[in-house]
């Protein structure tokens, strides 16, 4: 990951921006209906490059138990689209920000879990003065960890989510239809079990110029 190889793209904080997930810049699709699991989102700050303690996760959404469904099953009804805020206390300053779907569709297996992260760069207009404890990526999964070796296709009741604590519990997020309006939006930004071998292309965060991590399982 280059921090100097992309532009920024302008948020702040509090404020609600449009995040959209697709396969492809070709593609309207979220992501294979299969694939399902959860959704994180990290920040660090942008002169770190990534290395070190520097990620802070602002949001996550895993397994709803009234719904009986992970949470990029709710994206997959609005072909991938989230609305979303940066939390007002992280302070102003020019952030990455990564993005990870995790699909577990074949995550009853050690080491199968797939991960699908991205990354915008962004630069944040907050009054926030906060200091999140960041944390190094890879590092902080485990292909042992409860939430990414687990069988989907069993009675899942619960569910841990992967990684490290997330900063704020305050955040919400909503999915929103793709005729919905928002002030910031990213540019580009039955019975019968299922195949455990469907197909697997890789969504994508739609960004001016999105830095994008290629290796997909990051665990130590």
């Amino acid at each position: 990951m280059d921090a100097k190889a992309t532009k920024n793209l302008t948020l702040t904080a509090g404020k609600p921006f449009v995040l959209q997930y697709q396969e492809s810049v070709k593609s309207s699709r979220f992501i294979e209906p299969a694939h399902k699991g959860p959704v994180m989102i990290y920040l660090a700050p942008l002169e770190s490059n990534g290395e070190g303690d520097v990620w802070f996760k602002i949001f996550e959404k895993g397994f709803d138990p009234k719904t009986k469904k992970f949470y990029n099953e709710e994206l997959m009804l609005t072909e991938g689209r989230m609305e979303f805020a940066i939390p007002e206390d992280i302070p102003a300053g020019n952030y990455l920000m990564r993005t990870e779907v995790i699909a577990l569709h074949q995550a009853d297996d050690e080491g199968k879990a797939e991960f699908y992260p991205n990354c915008a760069q962004i630069k944040l207009i907050s009054e926030g003065t906060a200091k999140p404890k960041g944390y190094a990526i890879p590092g902080i999964y485990s292909p042992k960890d409860p939430g990414l070796l687990i069988d989907i296709y069993s009675k899942v009741t619960s569910y841990k989510i992967p990684g490290p604590p997330m900063y704020s519990e305050d955040l919400e997020v909503t999915p929103v239809n793709q005729e919905g309006e928002n002030p910031e939006e990213e540019e580009n930004p039955g019975d019968e079990k299922p195949s455990k071998k469907p197909a697997n292309p890789k969504p994508t965060t739609k960004t001016k110029k999105p830095c994008v991590r290629k290796n997909k399982r990051h665990y130590k």
